[in-house]
């Protein structure tokens, strides 16, 4: 009798470790894309750093956008027309606009692709969304519906002659009244047919290069508890450290 009990505890024990494996292989799995349904990158990055990273590449990619699009060009002057410095980001990119149209093509483009190459620098990769293949919806998303962004043009824009582009994003804290941007010009070398390509390098956007530099745009936050975006009550309070995001460079 003792011959027989054996062998079936050992088949039911054997059997016992077989049912467990996949259940906690399904587990891993889930654990898995809960924690990677943004980024694999997220947890390096706090949220104030995973904004001003963002707000950099919205600016990178406005300026992108109107150093190659004659028609997104007439679109932000007429939003800058009568002194006004300042266009809300959704507003912008929720219409049918070519601006947002090219906005979309190239937020692809740049984070899926990694094109057009004859950019020599760009910020540092975006981390919302970073590794996925959605990686460019992912972003948009963000920017449009988990953040109030707005765009600030202190001296507007002028396109004539060989002009430059200069983009950067609030810093996202009460003491650096300068940030990492990137300068967008004209490259003859990459001149291609009838089309006039642009290239890009580092600089610093400073008090003193908002004043000697025309062609500048900022992304920042905006505070209007007033008018939600998307349920979002654009209040910000998570960063009341930050009296007030137009004090940054403010022209």
């Amino acid at each position: 009798m003792k011959k027989i009990v054996f062998p079936l505890l050992l088949l039911l024990c054997i059997f016992s470790c077989q049912k467990e494996d996949p259940l906690t292989e399904e587990e891993a799995i889930e654990t898995t894309i809960i924690k990677s349904s943004r980024s694999p990158s997220d947890d390096t990055y706090s949220p104030r750093e995973e904004l001003e990273i963002s707000l950099r590449w919205v600016s990178y990619i406005t300026g992108s956008v109107l150093r190659d699009s004659p028609e997104a060009k007439l679109e932000i002057a007429a939003l800058l027309q009568s002194g006004n410095t300042i266009v809300k980001l959704h507003e912008i990119l929720e219409n049918n606009t070519v601006f947002a149209t090219t906005f979309h093509q190239k937020a692809g483009l740049y984070l899926i692709m990694g094109y057009p190459n004859h950019d020599k620098t760009r910020p540092n990769p975006p981390p919302i969304g970073s590794g996925q293949s959605n990686h460019a919806a992912i972003f948009i998303n963000y920017i449009l519906n988990e953040q109030c962004i707005e765009l600030y043009f202190p001296k507007s824009m002028d396109y004539a002659g060989n002009y430059t582009i200069t983009t950067t994003g609030h810093p996202m804290n009460a003491e650096d009244d300068s940030n990492a941007g990137i300068i967008r010009y004209y490259e003859p070398q990459l001149e291609r047919s009838s089309n006039l390509y642009s290239t890009t390098h580092n600089v610093m956007v400073t008090p003193a290069y908002v004043q000697n530099y025309n062609n500048i745009i900022i992304a920042r936050p905006y505070r209007l508890p007033s008018q939600p975006i998307n349920g979002i009550s654009c209040d910000y309070i998570q960063y009341d450290d930050i009296e007030d995001f137009t004090d940054f460079l403010d022209y």
